[in-house]
């Protein structure tokens, strides 16, 4: 489906490009008894703005009135802009991206504007004279609607992205309430003095060993950080813990290799199974399950299940 999207984009991108062509092709004409037909393309309204007055009767400047001056901006100038905007975006952009398929609909909107009100650009028609739509008006539907097909088939076509849905990470507070209600189980308190055998199969858990989260098991999604450090902002909060930096380190659990990558951007270091050598910071260190963190020093400690 990716493909698909894709190959409609690129399509749809090459047709509205198209429109720089349409740009110099008539827009309007005024054809009368015993004279040559005259033309008036986008570019020359666009160019006799400046002067703030519209080219008519021959070559003789019509005063523009502003009303002709923001129908002019709007339905020129702003299409062929946004035009070349969702031609590239559409061509070199990623197959998820919408972008490109919303301003090809924007376009052609604002080309039916063009054509529904382009008499109000023209002035009042003398004798035989007779204003009427160039061919650009129709080349601009056509082009546009166009690449508005391919942008509806791109929209159609684009995967949705699934968002992954974070396990719920323990509070500070149940997980204060928890320990003190294994205080007074003695089955639990025999528990926590037997040595600890790591799972044969990684099972991404972070076991608290030492400190505030002692005993608790947080588990982690896969792919996504969980954040740590005093500041309440935080996943886990390490209130009055003087050797945590308020914003310590993040720790990710990659179940596709097996591996968690932590990063640290403390000031007090981060220190694996005991090392007094810290993590390097600001670096996406992988570590292997069962490995042990410490945070600043040995009162803040987890294992990596």
């Amino acid at each position: 489906m990716e493909r698909y999207a894709k190959g409609f984009r690129n399509f749809g991108g090459f047709l509205i490009l198209l429109n720089v062509i349409n740009f110099f092709l008539p827009a309007a004409q005024c054809t009368q008894e015993g004279y040559a037909a005259l033309h008036w393309s986008q570019f020359h309204y666009i160019k006799a703005l400046f002067g703030w007055s519209l080219p008519y009767d021959g070559g003789k400047a019509v005063p523009v009135t502003a009303a002709q001056a923001a129908f002019i901006l709007c339905c020129m100038v702003l299409p062929l802009i946004l035009a070349l905007a969702a031609g590239t975006w559409g061509i070199i952009g990623s197959p998820r991206q919408r972008g490109s398929s919303i301003l090809a609909l924007v376009v052609l909107i604002l080309y039916i504007g063009l054509t529904a009100g382009l008499d109000i650009l023209w002035p009042k028609a003398h004798l035989t004279q007779v204003y009427t739509k160039g061919s650009a008006c129709l080349a601009a539907i056509a082009v546009s609607g166009g690449s508005a097909v391919m942008a509806v088939l791109s929209l159609i076509s684009t995967p949705r992205k699934v968002r992954k849905v974070p396990k719920p990470i323990p509070q500070v507070q149940e997980i204060k309430q928890q320990q003190k209600e294994a205080d007074y189980t003695i089955i639990e308190e025999k528990k926590r003095q037997e040595p600890r055998q790591l799972p044969e199969t990684p099972r991404g858990v972070m076991v608290g060993l030492t400190g505030v989260y002692k005993g608790a098991e947080i588990p982690m999604a896969d792919g996504e950080f969980i954040k740590l450090g005093r500041k309440n902002t935080n996943h886990l909060v390490f209130e009055g813990q003087p050797k945590v930096s308020r914003e310590h380190c993040k720790i990710k659990w990659n179940a596709g290799d097996n591996k968690y990558i932590i990063y640290d951007y403390s000031s007090t270091g981060s220190f694996i199974n005991g090392s007094h050598e810290c993590l390097p910071q600001s670096l996406n260190m992988p570590l292997e399950p069962g490995t042990v963190v410490a945070l600043g020093d040995d009162t803040n400690v987890f294992r990596l299940e």
